[in-house]
């Protein structure tokens, strides 16, 4: 449901990314309201008829409806129920709230409407862009709230990349190239590395705060270097989109502020 013309378009990608004022999560220049307008206004376009108002159109439910009829691929969705279990919920608005508390201009990030669904067996958590803003969940995920926290920010991430790259892939149409992520993941497209490389940069931003304990440093530093895996592999590649350019080059300069935040790797980066 993108837009051909970003596709292809340096400048209009350039216009694109002046309007949204950076990429979610990274930039505290960035216009959320922007962005849920655009992707509102892609889906409605897809579906024009669909239902009476933009906002409806940011209903995770009806989203899922525009999507299903409208989207190029197909999925199978996840095995999954409605969370519903009130010591669970009480956990994710806690969670949330502490990430909020911590980086407020965050907030606008955590208040869009999203499904929860909780997953059976040991995965932790999963998204995918053709069930749009719905994360599912495992149990795993609330073990403690440094892991939650970590996975409500990664989650998000990829609802908020993915509204980006509603609006334009960030890769070619066609694209066919396989990587490996920094983890050993095989098999991810290039859209899968720069996603993964944001949640990691979100997630790194959050745990390299001032003043977060020693924990929460050993693993933003942890992120950092996943981060600088994502960006390496992705550089230079020629089925990156312009947009696909535009959100790698924010994390290539979150690498490097990352890089001065970590205690040590400033001296050994110089």
């Amino acid at each position: 449901m993108a837009a051909d013309s970003l596709m292809t378009s340096p400048a209009r990608a350039a216009e694109l990314w002046r309007a949204l004022g950076g990429t979610p999560f990274l930039a505290d220049t960035f216009e959320p309201r922007t962005l849920l307008s655009l992707a509102a206004a892609t889906r409605r376009r897809a579906a024009p008829h669909a239902f009476p108002t933009l906002a409806d159109y940011l209903d995770p439910a009806k989203a899922a409806d525009v999507f299903r009829d409208h989207a190029r691929c197909r999925t199978e969705g996840i095995e999954s129920e409605p969370l519903e279990n009130p010591a669970l919920l009480r956990q994710l608005d806690e969670a949330t709230g502490r990430i909020t508390d911590r980086i407020p201009s965050w907030a606008p990030l955590f208040r869009i409407p999203i499904r929860y669904r909780h997953m059976p067996g040991t995965h932790i958590s999963a998204t995918t862009a053709l069930i749009p803003q719905t994360v599912f969940l495992g149990t795993p995920a609330f073990a403690h709230d440094r892991l939650l926290e970590e996975t409500l920010i990664h989650e998000h991430a990829h609802v908020w990349l993915t509204f980006v790259s509603e609006l334009c892939d960030l890769q070619a149409d066609g694209s066919l190239t396989r990587f490996t992520l920094p983890s050993g993941t095989a098999g991810k497209s290039l859209r899968g590395v720069l996603l993964a490389g944001h949640f990691a940069a979100a997630a790194a931003r959050y745990f390299l705060r001032p003043g977060a304990d020693a924990t929460s440093h050993r693993r933003g530093a942890e992120l950092a270097d996943y981060l600088g895996g994502c960006v390496t592999t992705a550089a230079d590649h020629p089925e990156l989109t312009p947009v696909g350019r535009l959100v790698h080059a924010d994390l290539a300069a979150a690498r490097e502020l990352h890089i001065h935040s970590v205690p040590g790797k400033e001296t050994a980066a110089s």
